[in-house]
C-alpha cells in the first residue's frame, strides 16, 4: 500500500469503513476521541506515533521507506510488464492478481530494483526469482 503522507488518514479511514467499525470504536481502540478520528481522516497531520496506534487498531502495518529515485526507461517497463504477464500466465492468475501479489510480497520492487542484472535472464528465471523474493516475504504458494 504505497501512497504519500498526505493521504494516510483516507488509506485508515478505508480501512476503518472495511472493518465496519465507527470512529468512536477506532478512537477507543487507541486511546484518541472520535474529533480526532475525524480530523485525522480529513488530513490532519499525524505523528508516527497515532501512526503505529492506528495501524495495530486496524490490523494493518504501516511501512515508510526512503529510496533513491530510480529512472524508470520504456526498457525497464516492458520488462516489468513482460515479467508480470509470464508470472501470471504460470501461476494461473489475472494480471490484476499477479500485480497485487508481486507488490504486496516484493516481488515487483525486486524486480525493479535489479532491472540490470534480472533483464539479462531469461524471462522464465525472471518469474522464478521474483517468486521465490515472495516466498521469502511471507507470499504463499501461488
Amino acid at each position: 500500500m504505497t501512497s504519500k503522507i498526505e493521504d494516510i488518514g483516507r488509506l485508515f479511514q478505508k480501512r476503518r469503513k472495511e472493518l465496519g467499525i465507527t470512529q468512536a470504536q477506532l478512537g477507543e481502540r487507541c486511546g484518541v476521541t472520535k474529533s480526532e478520528i475525524s480530523k485525522i481522516e480529513h488530513g490532519r497531520p499525524i505523528t508516527f506515533s497515532t501512526i503505529n496506534k492506528l495501524s495495530e487498531a486496524l490490523g494493518v502495518s504501516a511501512e515508510i521507506a526512503l529510496r533513491p529515485n530510480i529512472p524508470v526507461s520504456s526498457d525497464m517497463i516492458h520488462f516489468v510488464v513482460m515479467s508480470m504477464g509470464l508470472f501470471a500466465r504460470q501461476y494461473n492468475l489475472t494480471k490484476k492478481e499477479a500485480c497485487n501479489y508481486l507488490s504486496r510480497f516484493k516481488g515487483l520492487r525486486f524486480s525493479i530494483d535489479n532491472y540490470e542484472a534480472e533483464h539479462q535472464l531469461s524471462l522464465r528465471d525472471c518469474v522464478e526469482d521474483m517468486y521465490a523474493v515472495c516466498k521469502r516475504n511471507g507470499g504463499e504458494a501461488v
